[in-house]
């Protein structure tokens, strides 16, 4: 009697959201707690980016410097390309990273001297503004690509598409450059392999794609947020990490030396691709937070 008239007084509805509120709330304590003795993933310090270099060194591959100009960096920031709530703003601590990573991926393109019909892909969008940006100020034949479904800011737009990065619709030969921004890590299983395979077909001769931050650690590893912590999404081979500060990422891979030579770079070659390794030099002028270090230029 007293549940059905908690039911018919709209209370029962009441209750169960204010039990998810709370649960939502209390999430974070009670996985500190479940996953006290997990091991907790932490970036590579500016020691171990060094010791990566001289693993890359002895493998014969080559690490470029790259030093990017800081004033045109600057002049990109004040151009506003991205809303201010973008990645949280520019309180979140990354708004400075993120803008750096498109204007990386545009300056190595070259996007500035592009023609209306050379077709971009920002590849792993997710719910990005920059390809509608780039057609708008840039006049590009820009396209953007994601597992996920297209936004709902973006869903009247056909060039925003759900579409899987290792089997797209574009054509042989077609897309003159891509770029993937803080997204490659999350290429499970062998889609980080299978992605090469498309570039290669989808690419024309002279094209290029641009993944940063190529992410690497000291050792073959990955980090998995708690809901996905030791399911198996990681690769076998890499130690599994949990990250504790955020939610959503099944799995996130970061390649040692040995691991990015076989996994990627040997790959590129096969396909009839060439690479380049950068290094990014001029963090510390560049912004707040700024953490890119490996950029990996893919060209056909």
């Amino acid at each position: 009697m007293i549940i059905e008239k908690v039911r018919k007084h709209g209370l029962w509805d009441s209750a169960r959201m204010a039990g998810s509120i709370a649960k939502r709330r209390l999430r974070p304590q009670i996985d500190a707690w479940r996953f006290r003795d997990a091991p907790k993933y932490a970036s590579p310090t500016d020691a171990e980016l060094s010791q990566i270099e001289s693993d890359l060194a002895r493998l014969s591959i080559a690490v470029t410097d790259y030093t990017p100009p800081q004033d045109r960096f600057q002049r990109f920031q004040q151009e506003a390309w991205f809303p201010a709530h973008y990645h949280g703003g520019q309180a979140s601590g990354v708004w400075d990273e993120k803008l750096l990573e498109h204007w990386i991926a545009g300056e190595l393109l070259d996007l500035e001297h592009w023609s209306p019909d050379d077709v971009y892909v920002d590849i792993a969008s997710c719910n990005s503004p920059w390809a509608k940006v780039l057609r708008q100020r840039r006049g590009l034949s820009a396209y953007a690509i994601d597992l996920a479904p297209v936004g709902a800011a973006y869903a009247d737009l056909p060039y925003y598409r759900s579409e899987d990065a290792t089997q797209t619709s574009f054509a042989d030969d077609s897309v003159r450059g891509a770029s993937l921004q803080c997204a490659y890590e999350m290429f499970q299983g062998d889609h980080d392999q299978l992605l090469i395979k498309e570039l290669a077909r989808i690419l024309r001769p002279g094209g290029k794609v641009i993944i940063l931050p190529l992410y690497m650690h000291t050792h073959y590893c990955a980090y998995a947020t708690p809901e996905y912590f030791g399911k198996g999404y990681a690769n076998a081979e890499a130690k599994e990490y949990i990250r504790m500060d955020c939610y959503g990422v099944p799995s996130s891979r970061k390649y040692d030396a040995q691991r990015l030579k076989q996994r990627v770079l040997d790959p590129i070659q096969q396909a009839g691709l060439r690479y380049r390794l950068l290094a990014l030099r001029n963090k510390a002028v560049l912004g707040t937070g700024i953490y890119c270090h490996f950029i990996l230029v893919i060209e056909k």
